[in-house]
């Protein structure tokens, strides 16, 4: 099935490009309610599936063993701008599993908000791997690495026990036993393809877990308060 045209930009009375789309709504029961194109194929879900792959922090209770709070949750949720808040929060959770930045398998990149971008390169500083927008989500796997006692190098293999626990979680939420196809996001770490009507009825139950199971349903509650009480650490400053 092709899929329709979603997005029409113009510039002046001419429509300069067209972006084609698929759309997929499920409701808590996990029926589809809305749909548009081809929902079935698998597609990479990317930043999108954060909530989902922090599952495990919670679920393993390594953000008790942590004591993690809701602003370690967002974060590991987060594609945040590399602010201060963001990068003074993420260096301050390394120190309390006794990692630090050489430890994260993300690259550096330059500050997302640009009032610190520019502030640094005055000050001649470069960006860590802090700064990576994924920094949080990373915390969160070595997190989880050094509550099961195993090895943190190589936390972002596709076999290492933490993504094997990812891609568990995922697929029971998403009600697929096969394997998952996937691919290396551009942090290092697997992103597994699931169809998107398969994604729409993940979130459905994240957001309204009361059909999962006690811990579960208690790690997406958790989940789902922390990004929405912490918006500011999910993204950053004048985004949504």
């Amino acid at each position: 099935m092709a899929n329709p045209v979603l997005v029409e930009v113009t510039r002046g009375a001419l429509v300069e490009s067209v972006h084609r789309g698929s759309i997929a709504i499920a409701d808590t029961a996990g029926h589809i309610v809305f749909s548009l194109g081809d929902i079935e194929t698998a597609v990479y879900p990317r930043s999108s599936l954060k909530p989902i792959q922090a599952l495990p922090l919670l679920e393993s209770g390594a953000a008790e063993a942590f004591g993690l709070g809701g602003e370690e949750i967002a974060l590991a949720c987060a594609s945040h701008s590399g602010e201060p808040m963001h990068t003074l929060r993420v260096a301050a959770w390394l120190e309390r599993i006794g990692c630090g930045e050489q430890d994260l398998a993300c690259g550096a990149h330059p500050s997302r908000y640009e009032p610190v971008a520019e502030a640094m390169i005055r000050r001649g500083e470069k960006p860590s791997r802090i700064h990576n927008n994924c920094s949080g989500k990373h915390t969160g796997f070595l997190t989880v690495a050094r509550h099961w006692d195993i090895a943190t190098a190589g936390y972002e293999g596709h076999d290492h026990p933490v993504q094997r626990a990812v891609a568990k979680a995922l697929g029971e939420l998403c009600g697929i036993t096969e394997e998952l196809p996937w691919g290396v996001d551009g942090c290092t770490v697997p992103n597994f393809a699931v169809p998107l009507a398969a994604l729409a009825r993940a979130f459905a139950k994240m957001a309204a877990p009361a059909s999962l199971e006690a811990s579960r349903a208690n790690a997406a509650t958790r989940i789902f308060r922390a990004m929405t009480a912490h918006p500011e650490l999910v993204s950053g400053s004048g985004r949504a």
